[in-house]
């Protein structure tokens, strides 16, 4: 075997100006990935490693070894920052010996680890660097030398078992969430296997003592509230989260303002006030629930509300008949009137001393930090008592009703499911496999498990009975028009074993187009199921489907609005265009709450609402109408959830 030796010669300095990158480079691929720190490098420390270069015997050399080198020096004197009379040491070698030295130079060698590297710039520091300064000399950023510190100081051993790839980077970084080294080398002795190379298992086991910032309980209190207390937090270098060290001092300050909104319910004179950080639902469920009423309302501040409510309707269908920027800009104006308005009478709106002597409050906070009253409950027991004081039925202190106050009709619930209809027929249509997945799981739960499934497809395939007559709606149209273009042109084959070889003959994605279209053609009238009923495989499958059917239908006067009751439109309102609206319309009869939402409703665009309202607008559907499943409502662990607080 014979090995070429290349004799080196005593480096030279030749000014970078003579200096040219040579073809001979058996680097040809630029890398631009940490240039920034190879300039900020050559302008602290020099250049530490010098270039080897062929003479072309005209006066310039050629760069063998060292682009990245050079191209990084051409860059500083491009900037100002080196001048351009610069020279550099360089090693001059043959042009026979230029190739392998340049393979060399780029494949023998290998980067040093990671954790070298950490410990090195944390040694920086301890030798009195800032961060910054060192930052600035490596030419990175100063977050990153302040994180490749923070990795240096983890536990030996655990240092040792990266360098071992024990354990990997990220994990590593998941270590750093303490600074305690025998509670780090405890979490990873008692981790399993499988857990040692989950960085969010490694951070859940460091941090169960701890709070997240993002808890419900932390945001309730503040963290400048708790830092204030002498709470201390930790934040993770590598994460955005931020940790409360303090949980007790964090569920004694809980405590402490809960108590303090307590003493302020009671002052208001509530006959009882529970709290509990989370909702209990099936408390509030068990209870009956007081309206809000106006109370001492000045007659001027109604007038001007119905003065203002005409005016925005005849604004409202001058704009349906031609939008004008004119129009347009007096909606808006008579918008920030109501909204002043409606303001002032929500400050009208409560309930009276009787009401809140037999009445009282659930306390509760939402994820997000917020405290939620539910004012006005009527405990089971109290409510005779208080329907006799009030002169009602012990309807909730409410007038009595022939109708519940939520419910619908049974003539409202049909017609609305038989509207349901002709959307989940297009959309099942449009969804093939999903179309296979129902028919084959409605066939296979009938015959193979011998079970009974309340709807869906009719496996008999018979075409359902038709409804009463109704206007043809766009999903009626857009389901005919996808009929019309199914592949069908085998039905016109003579004889059935003919029609059967051309059916044969269709691409499979025709074939399953027509099963979709035909199984759409059998599905029946139905509602969706609403919270706290469980889905059928029908209503998961429409589910599947992500379709929208309030693109389809908006709540109409005639279709809904128009058949329920005057509380349910003020509930309504309230959901979509928010609690002032609703308390500013309690007094409003039936018809014009009925006009104002079906205005609302039929072009939210156009309605002068906030982005949220007009967002709610066009998104709202009764109960039962849309694809999606209602979650099961989760019971509340009401002594834990006490003892949290």
């Amino acid at each position: 075997m014979t090995y070429i030796q290349c004799t080196p010669t005593q480096p030279q300095l030749i000014a970078v100006s003579r200096l040219e990158k040579s073809p001979l480079n058996a680097r040809r691929t630029a890398a631009k990935v940490g240039m920034v720190e190879l300039k900020a490098s050559l302008l602290a420390h020099g250049l530490m490693q010098n270039l080897v270069v062929t003479d072309t015997g005209d006066g310039t050399y050629r760069v063998i070894a060292g682009g990245r080198r050079l191209e990084a020096i051409h860059s500083l004197q491009a900037e100002g920052k080196l001048p351009e009379d610069f020279a550099v040491p360089c090693q001059i070698v043959t042009v026979e010996h230029a190739l392998e030295m340049s393979l060399a130079e780029n494949t023998v060698r290998l980067a040093m680890h990671p954790a070298d590297q950490f410990e090195a710039f944390a040694a920086l520091i301890e030798q009195g660097e800032s961060a910054s300064d060192v930052a600035q000399r490596f030419g990175v950023e100063e977050s990153l030398v302040l994180k490749r510190m923070k990795l240096a100081r983890i536990a030996p051993d655990l240092l040792q078992q990266y360098r071992e790839d024990g354990l990997t980077l990220e994990c590593l970084m998941a270590f750093t969430v303490t600074d305690d080294h025998k509670r780090q080398l405890k979490v990873f002795e008692s981790l399993k296997d499988w857990q040692k190379d989950d960085p969010k298992a490694i951070r859940t086991a460091l941090t169960e003592k701890m709070v997240d910032s993002t808890d419900k309980l932390a945001r309730f209190v503040g963290l400048d509230a708790y830092q204030a207390a002498g709470g201390s937090t930790r934040a993770d270098l590598f994460g955005d989260e931020v940790y409360l060290e303090k949980p007790a001092l964090l569920h004694k300050l809980a405590e402490e303002k809960l108590d303090s909104i307590r003493q302020q319910l009671e002052a208001e004179g509530w006959g009882w006030v529970e709290i509990n950080p989370d909702r209990d639902y099936d408390a509030i469920h068990r209870c009956g629930r007081l309206s809000p009423r106006l109370v001492g309302v000045p007659a001027e501040l109604v007038d001007l509300k119905s003065e203002l409510d005409a005016q925005l309707s005849v604004i409202e269908q001058a704009l349906a008949e031609t939008e004008s920027d004119d129009l347009l800009d007096q909606q808006d104006a008579v918008h920030e009137r109501l909204e002043d308005v409606e303001k002032k009478l929500a400050g009208y709106v409560g309930f009276d001393d009787t009401q809140k002597t037999l009445a009282g409050c659930f306390v509760s906070i939402g994820q997000d930090g917020t405290v939620f009253h539910d004012k006005g409950l009527v405990k089971p027991e109290n409510k005779k008592l208080l329907a006799k004081l009030l002169g009602t039925d012990g309807n909730d202190g409410q007038p009595a009703t022939p109708k519940a106050k939520h419910a619908m009709s049974e003539s409202l619930r049909r017609d609305l499911a038989a509207e349901r209809l002709p959307v989940a027929q297009l959309e099942l249509a449009r969804h093939p496999a999903i179309a296979l997945d129902l028919l084959t799981f409605k066939a296979a739960s009938v015959l193979l498990g011998k079970r009974r499934i309340v709807d869906g497809p009719d496996v008999e395939f018979k075409l359902p009975k038709p409804g009463k007559p109704r206007e043809a709606s766009v999903a009626d149209r857009e389901f005919a028009a996808l009929g019309e273009a199914l592949p069908t042109g085998w039905f016109r084959a003579p004889t059935e074993a003919e029609r059967f070889k051309a059916f044969r003959s269709l691409p499979e994605a025709g074939k399953l187009e027509l099963l979709a279209y035909c199984v759409a053609l059998t599905l029946q009238p139905k509602l969706g199921p609403v919270e706290g009923d469980e889905g059928t495989g029908y209503d998961i499958a429409l589910a599947l489907t992500k379709a929208s059917v309030a693109g389809y239908r908006r709540p109409a006067k005639g279709n809904f609005l128009g058949r329920i009751n005057r509380e349910q439109l003020l509930a309504i309102g309230r959901e979509v265009l928010g609690e002032p609206w609703a308390q500013s319309h309690v007094n409003d009869k039936k018809s014009p709450l009925v006009d104002q939402l079906e205005r609302a409703f039929s072009n939210p665009e156009k309605s002068g609402r906030s982005p949220d309202q007009v967002a709610k607008l066009k998104s709202w559907l009764p109960q039962g109408m849309s694809f999606d499943i209602a979650p099961a409502p989760q019971a509340a662990k009401a002594k834990k959830a006490r003892k949290a607080a």
